[in-house]
């Protein structure tokens, strides 16, 4: 068989274009795990139950537009190829959406709110699959050098969490306050706040798309092309779905992990607050202080990860870094539940002029890990293209992310719900009765009841999800065969 050389690594350049619009894609994530049930029911005064439906009722529409934008962007022929008619499609709908989701109209009852919200949220959920699916759907195709995929990723986790994390402190550290009025003693429950995230929010989504679409444009005549095929009904759609996410065994087990790993995931997004205010005892300013000091996590990540695989392997990067990160991320919240259960003194009190810095590095040290281990993960599954297309003779990079991306939006979505059960079983007190009643301390065995239920949930989780990486079989050798292999570099069925 005829062999043909990997393609060589990619530039700065080409990285930076690839991963800069996934600031739009953590504008979007960060807006609704943290920002969307707040907003509409504590400011704009929608029951929370309410708000969660329409939230929840979104994955039912994600479940049907995942696989089918994966599936038929994979699929599409045009002069713009496979991908970027879908990303420039993408851009105006979810920036002009993103921006009405925080500017509802004024007046509406609870259920034409609810309306709205659910008829926002679809849009921008449709809409953003348009750009996200096919966009990362790119990066096995740009390079299939082992190490350089690895590289890509990081990239792409690294502006991904730089846009999460900067419309997430300019939320509580600039919008709020500039929002203070006679009215509003706290600026984040004035909605003209929400008005102004939005509208940034919305341009920086538009540009982070926009980017990323021109400027991978002109890799268009190097990607592959599908054959011209006849229009498939929906059955024989599924069909095909449904035989490559099963072509592989390997695939199955990173897509198990992931579902373990965004479940707890879910848990931690939706309980951080708590332990931020009540656990830690931060205030607004050591918050920011810990949110500024996050920004140094992608960077170490961005040049750690490939380093690591390129010396390690992927495998064993994700199997010795998670299994670090995982009881490196529970070791304050273990010191913490033995000082209140045992009156022990392992860890700096809420008073200590040590308790900042210490969760400073810790957070640094933790989140590094994690994206790291994620962006890792992602490039395993990008060395799965070519081995499952030997397979069908067929190359679906979107519809194998486009599976994994509903299974983790899907499942984090429980790990909020369940959450929520965890705070009702152990009678966490409400905001009302902790100013009111409580005099804003809530009892120490509240707290160390949330950390006797966080800490072995989330050790189990992300435990069972690093076990589940070990039956991942794909080596360097055998990628860099199968890269080489002529047959993947068309599109023969």
């Amino acid at each position: 068989m005829e062999e043909v050389a990997q393609k060589s690594k990619l530039n700065f350049r080409t990285k930076f274009f690839y991963g800069f619009g996934s600031i739009s894609f953590g504008i979007k994530n960060n807006g609704f795990s943290y920002f969307v049930l707040f907003v509409y029911s504590s400011v704009l005064g929608l029951p929370a139950w309410m708000a969660g439906l329409a939230l929840n009722l979104v994955l039912v529409v994600d479940a049907f537009t995942d696989p089918l934008v994966g599936y038929y962007s994979d699929r599409t022929r045009s002069k713009w190829g496979r991908r970027h008619p879908y990303m420039y499609a993408a851009a105006l709908p979810v920036a002009i959406t993103y921006y009405f989701l925080w500017t509802p109209p004024g007046g509406l009852t609870d259920w034409q709110l609810f309306s709205y919200l659910l008829v926002c949220a679809i849009i921008i959920r449709v809409f953003i699959t348009f750009y996200e699916v096919p966009s990362i759907s790119l990066g096995p195709e740009l390079t299939d050098n082992y190490v350089d995929r690895t590289s890509l990723m990081s990239f792409r986790y690294f502006f991904g969490w730089f846009g999460g994390l900067t419309t997430y402190n300019l939320v509580w550290f600039w919008f709020g306050p500039q929002n203070v009025t006679e009215t509003y003693s706290d600026g984040r429950y004035n909605p003209a706040a929400w008005s102004e995230y939005g509208l940034v929010a919305a341009v920086l989504i538009f540009i982070g798309i926009l980017v990323t679409s021109l400027g991978t444009h002109k890799h268009i005549p190097e990607l592959i092309e599908p054959p011209e095929r006849k229009h498939s009904g929906l059955k024989e759609v599924f069909l095909e779905v449904k035989e490559t996410l099963s072509a592989n065994r390997s695939y199955m087990f990173l897509f198990f992990s992931g579902l373990l790993a965004a479940l707890a995931g879910g848990i931690e997004a939706a309980l951080s607050v708590y332990f931020d205010m009540h656990f830690w005892g931060l205030n607004t300013s050591e918050m920011l202080t810990r949110g500024l000091c996050l920004y140094l996590a992608p960077i170490i990540a961005i040049f750690a990860a490939p380093m690591l695989t390129d010396r390690l392997g992927k495998k064993k990067t994700v199997m010795y870094v998670w299994a670090f990160q995982i009881l490196f991320a529970a070791l304050p919240f273990t010191l913490r539940y033995l000082d209140l259960t045992q009156g022990t003194s392992l860890f700096p009190t809420n008073d200590s002029e040590y308790l900042l810095i210490t969760l400073c590095i810790h957070v640094v040290i933790n989140v590094s890990c994690a994206i790291i281990v994620f962006a890792t993960l992602a490039s395993m599954l990008m060395d799965l293209v070519e081995e499952i297309q030997l397979k069908t003779g067929r190359r679906e990079e979107g519809v194998l992310f486009s599976a994994r991306s509903f299974a983790d939006k899907a499942v984090s979505g429980f790990g909020l719900t369940f959450a929520g059960v965890i705070l009702s079983l152990i009678s966490f007190p409400s905001g009302t009765v902790i100013r009111e009643e409580l005099g804003g301390q809530v009892p120490s065995e509240v707290l160390a009841s949330l950390a006797l239920w966080y800490i072995p949930i989330c050790i189990v989780a992300y435990g069972s999800a690093l076990i589940l990486v070990s039956g991942y079989t794909l080596t360097r050798g055998k990628q860099e065969e199968n890269s080489a292999n002529p047959d993947t570099k068309v599109w023969k069925s």
